[in-house]
């Protein structure tokens, strides 16, 4: 049985053929960002912008529904059907869209089925009432109970995937109950070997729980030499614990590194699938350039994980890291520079770090410090290291660490040296603040807003030291002159008054 030759208005018409095209572009991009959003970093963001996509393609599909209603060939059951199972579609996909929180746990991408099926089935259904041919060609019944049936059972699917859903969520609490009770009973013995299977556990607090247990292993370092030399250690992990790159570490880890290159090398008419050694070859973009900045030289290596990466369709930007890596001045570079412990400084470590560690701003024991200021006082290049310090660009924020130490480095008071300490020292002078008559403030203040450098006391020691600090001696006088008078104000102006030098 066919239906009836009613009439459709072409204002009817052209409305929903023009609703129709946008409701079936909105659940396009939709079902294409729910599955391409789920489980995103920016969950809150996500979340938003599926309630807002949702929300207009809720609005898309009841104005074509009413069209249909109003200006289709809808028989009055047809009319009755759609409408009441449109809401329920509507309330259907909000629900489903809920399940994209997990895309891991059970019923995953599955749940896509209802924002991407319901829409379409109603646009299908408002079609085949607004256009004349479709429904010559298809019976009532076979769009009524094929279209809206197709519909009821898509809207009931939601009960069975939130059943899935929670029957999930179970399993997941489960697992995670087990890998807790897993690191509750791990024995106070245990060593690196048993926590670092943990490290992958994908659940947050138990792989906090292992790093932190890691981190405080006496026998880390040890036991990490002997999982290298057993193939057992992941290579991308290996800047991760604080490890001494010891002359058995790097020969340990460069003898790992050579030998799985080697086993991950394409046999004769293998065909390249690169994510057969992705995580392995991520690992040595991570481990290599972490040897090489800790003085252990890898070049070696470094080219054969190259040489791995091109075999296997790798771009030279894929492999750039490793290529960077072999560059000379890249060996040692961290223990030059940025040493991550104490026991790293050595006599070519720069003076920066000697006393950024010396003054707490890196990790040391405060018991340390003349030890740290002794070994930076050995230091041959400590005069050319605080100059290029001082005249860095765009300025570094810690020169103030230099200046406090600046009176026990024992440093030739060379004219490069003066210059660049002198103009530190005037900026920092220049840019404090002067009390007016108004608001008067007590000499003590002066020093809190001058900072830990204590340039005032950086400027007399490169005064009586040879450097021509006339200019910065003025502009000090007048900085100390504007706060309230009391002794320490007059003892620091009359040794600032000593050192200046008759024109």
């Amino acid at each position: 049985m066919t239906t009836s030759p009613l009439r459709i208005s072409t204002a009817a018409f052209v409305a929903g053929l023009l609703l129709a095209f946008l409701c079936l572009f909105f659940t396009l991009l939709l079902s294409t960002w729910l599955s391409h959003s789920a489980g995103s970093d920016h969950a809150g963001i996500a979340q938003a912008f599926t309630v807002v996509g949702l929300f207009v393609l809720c609005l898309l599909l009841a104005a074509l529904v009413l069209t249909a209603v109003v200006g289709g060939a809808l028989p009055a059951s047809g009319r009755i059907a759609i409408l009441l199972l449109a809401p329920v579609a509507f309330v259907a996909m909000f629900r489903a869209s809920d399940l994209f929180d997990k895309p891991s746990v059970s019923p995953g991408l599955w749940a896509l089925a209802v924002p991407a099926a319901a829409p379409t089935l109603i646009v299908a259904y408002c079609l085949w009432a607004l256009i004349a041919p479709l429904r010559a060609r298809v019976p009532e019944r076979v769009a009524g109970f094929g279209l809206l049936g197709a519909l009821g059972l898509v809207c009931a699917a939601i009960f069975p995937l939130e059943a899935m859903r929670t029957h999930g969520d179970a399993a997941v609490a489960a697992g995670i109950a087990a890998l807790e009770a897993k690191v509750a009973a791990m024995p106070d013995d245990a060593n690196l070997s048993q926590w670092i299977p943990l490290l992958n556990s994908g659940v947050y607090s138990v792989e906090e729980t292992a790093r932190a247990k890691i981190m405080a292993l006496p026998s880390r370092q040890r036991d990490a030499e002997a999982m290298l030399a057993r193939d057992e250690f992941p290579l991308g992990e290996l800047n991760q614990f604080d490890l001494d790159a010891t002359p058995v570490l790097c020969q340990n880890a460069q003898a790992l590194l050579s030998r799985r290159a080697a086993a991950l090398a394409l046999k004769p008419g293998e065909k390249p699938d690169f994510n057969k050694i992705a995580a392995e070859f991520y690992g040595a973009k991570v481990a290599i350039p972490w040897l090489i900045s800790l003085g252990c030289a890898s070049d070696a290596q470094a080219l054969e994980w190259e040489a791995l990466g091109r075999s296997y369709g790798k771009s030279d930007i894929d492999v750039l890291d490793l290529v960077e890596a072999r560059d000379p001045k890249n060996l040692g570079w961290k223990l030059i520079y940025y040493p991550p412990k104490v026991s790293m400084l050595t006599s070519k470590t720069t003076l920066r770090a000697w006393l950024n560690f010396a003054y707490g701003l890196y990790k040391s024991d405060p018991a340390d410090r003349p030890r740290l200021l002794a070994g930076a006082r050995a230091l041959d290049h400590r005069n050319a290291d605080a100059v290029a310090w001082l005249q860095e660009v765009p300025a570094a924020s810690d020169t103030f660490v230099l200046l406090h130490f600046l009176p026990q480095l024992d440093l030739d008071t060379t004219p490069a040296l003066c210059a660049a300490a002198l103009s530190e020292i005037g900026e920092s002078l220049a840019e404090v603040y002067r009390p007016t008559a108004d608001n008067p403030l007590p000499y003590s203040e002066l020093g809190e807003r001058l900072g830990a450098g204590e340039p005032l006391v950086a400027l007399q020691w490169l005064a009586g030291h040879g450097c021509d600090a006339n200019a910065q001696l003025g502009a000090a006088q007048e900085v100390i002159a504007a706060y309230q008078p009391s002794p320490e104000r007059e003892t620091m102006a009359a040794a600032l008054a000593k050192l200046k030098r008759s024109p």
